[in-house]
């Protein structure tokens, strides 16, 4: 029997040990490593104790509860469910606080879909909600948080960029009681703090008591971007709570899961699972095309010659090997890229380049600017960079002020079209200047091309709705890469992107894109 609670565990009592043989191979989690040589083994349960009922001794086995319609799919047990000690929300409820919030912010106005997320949130006492670009996740979450008007919630985020964001938000939304401090401890006595995972980390990792009691106080813990919380240390804050105080553990993402057609396939997206449930809510990149919440992406994947990049026989098998010399370093690929670049700015598309790594984006911005093409660069600690020329006449790496609002400045007023990015601004970061993505990072990972795709696809507030993607079609090179090209361009496919294949149907677009693109920009 399942014994069902609403809290981060649930229990399975039973007295036949080959049954609970049998759980617990149902919740073992076997992923081979990269070069498929080894297993790695994740188990997803302890073994709370031997329990004793009217006489009868009963195995007491204790796992994560997002895994139970997992484990009711695979293995026929019967659930007995706890009551439910929490409020049930109503679709009314959401509307009235919408209403609270419409009144303080006229620009506000909920749509249908946000308010089944919202609802969702509630519904557990874990919830994966599954919200697309475009879709107003800020607004899913600061609404979430205006309805528990008594709760002490934590909300967490690996970046600066978007916690700003969700600050901004929460204020705009008549929230007051809000604490937040990009470079300091947040203030603990306020109703909802705001905290970076990194700092999180830090705390937990001195015992820092101060943050240790103020968790053992929080009723909601809201993770965003948790698709970047896979890794069990992510989720260490839950730990420290009280289970007689936290009523909820919320995560949001527009791509949740390494492996989007089996999530049970990858240790990450099941340990996600184990921690969150499947989806209590979806709506996903076609949702959002279809509802016009999201401009339309384009793709071309730049045709480059190519040949496997030479690699000393001792390092043939080693992949970050192959990725430096057939990606990163790749003279034919970077060139194509930036021709690719230049042909952008000169009509005007605003644009983010994204990387992997630093040094290849730096190389990469430094030759557009030695070839007439001023571009800026972000990297992960949120500070952008320029080059410019000395009174020598050499090229030097310079800051410029590192918000936001700079960035969008730099590219409405300073003329700058490029922009060079590391993995700061790949997920959340609400800049709606941006129409083209470029992918130089050869990724095969599902949430990191849908999450630079979603840099680009910002709703289009005049004009057109659509935005242009550009990868490179990696073939003739390295096996895996060639199989990695593959991979995305299905994923492309799976999410209702168009696919130019043409380069000609390319160019044409971006000549209509470019005359659309002038009204909106400079409306």
């Amino acid at each position: 029997m399942i014994y069902h609670t609403y809290s981060f565990w649930n229990y399975i009592i039973d007295e036949h040990p080959l049954l609970i043989e049998k759980i617990k191979e149902t919740l073992t989690h076997k992923s081979y490593n990269f070069d498929k040589k080894a297993y790695e083994y994740a188990y997803f349960y302890q073994i709370e104790s031997e329990i004793e009922i009217e006489g009868q001794k009963y195995i007491n086995l204790r796992y994560p509860a997002g895994l139970t319609n997992y484990l009711r799919k695979k293995i026929s047990l019967k659930i007995e469910y706890a009551e439910n000690p929490y409020p049930k929300y109503t679709e009314k409820d959401v509307l009235e606080i919408a209403n609270e919030v419409s009144k303080i912010n006229p620009q506000f106005e909920v749509r249908e879909y946000q308010i089944d997320a919202v609802l969702a949130s509630l519904d557990k006492f874990s919830s994966l909600i599954k919200s697309s670009t475009g879709s107003g996740k800020t607004s899913i979450l600061s609404l979430l948080c205006k309805i528990l008007s008594q709760d002490k919630i934590l909300i967490m985020n690996g970046n600066n960029f978007i916690l700003q964001q969700i600050y901004e938000r929460l204020l705009s939304f008549g929230e007051t009681d809000v604490g937040w401090n990009p470079s300091k401890t947040p203030d603990y006595t306020k109703r909802i703090v705001l905290i970076n995972t990194k700092l999180s980390d830090s705390k937990l990792n001195k015992q820092d008591i101060e943050y240790i009691k103020f968790l053992s106080e929080v009723n909601t813990l809201i993770v965003d971007e948790v698709h970047r919380m896979q890794a069990l240390t992510g989720f260490e804050p839950i730990f420290y709570t009280n289970p007689e105080k936290l009523k909820h553990i919320v995560g949001y993402s527009a791509s949740p899961f390494r492996n989007y057609t089996n999530p049970f396939a990858t240790q990450e997206d099941f340990r996600l699972i184990a921690l969150l449930g499947e989806p209590a809510f979806e709506y996903d990149m076609k949702d959002t095309m279809e509802d016009g919440n999201i401009a339309t992406p384009y793709a071309y994947f730049i045709r480059y010659p190519n040949k496997p990049a030479f690699v000393p026989a001792q390092f043939a098998d080693n992949y970050f090997m192959q990725y430096r010399a057939n990606i990163i370093y790749n003279k034919a690929r970077n060139k194509a890229g930036i021709e690719m670049l230049k042909f952008l700015n000169k009509n005007g598309i605003k644009t983010i380049a994204s990387f992997n790594n630093i040094k290849p984006g730096q190389a990469i911005m430094k030759s557009l600017k030695e070839a007439g093409v001023p571009a800026l660069f972000i990297c992960g600690d949120e500070t952008i960079y320029e080059w410019k020329e000395t009174k020598r006449g050499k090229l030097k790496l310079e800051k410029r002020d590192g918000t936001p609002e700079d960035l969008k400045k730099a590219l409405n007023e300073d003329g700058y079209n490029i922009v060079i990015a590391s993995q700061v601004l790949d997920e959340g970061v609400d800049i709606d200047i941006f129409q083209c993505a470029v992918l130089f990072s050869a990724n095969k990972s599902t949430i990191g091309i849908l999450q630079r795709i979603g840099r680009a696809s910002r709703k289009r507030k005049t004009g057109e709705n659509s935005s242009l993607v550009v990868d490179f079609r990696d073939i003739d090179g390295y096996y895996i890469f060639q199989k990695h090209y593959e991979e995305r361009k299905r994923l492309f496919q799976h999410s209702g992107i168009k696919i130019f294949e043409d380069v000609q149907d390319f160019i044409q677009f971006v000549e209509k894109f470019k005359i659309f693109s002038y009204f909106q920009l400079f409306r």
